[in-house]
């Protein structure tokens, strides 16, 4: 996994929103803000859930997806679920 270096203004804004920033198009957290939202409280745990990040961003970007269209039309076949 990349991890480059925060700069300063990155970690001075990481120390004021307490382990998060938001912006537009990104967001930004510390490790353990991270642990804190995903609910995985070991090194493994966190290991397994980038990892699993990591995946599905990589499937994404093969091409590994569906319509949302497609989706909710599998969920209506499957629960009889209508909007």
């Amino acid at each position: 996994m990349n991890q480059p270096d925060l700069t300063a203004e990155q970690q001075h804004a990481l120390q004021q929103g307490h382990g998060f920033v938001r912006g537009a198009s990104y967001v930004l957290m510390t490790a353990d803000r991270y642990r804190e939202m995903m609910g995985v409280g070991s090194e493994d745990e966190m290991q397994k859930s980038v990892a699993a990040v990591e995946q599905g961003l990589q499937d994404v970007e093969a091409g590994h997806t569906h319509s949302m269209d497609a989706i909710f039309q599998e969920l209506d076949d499957k629960y009889g679920v209508h909007d």
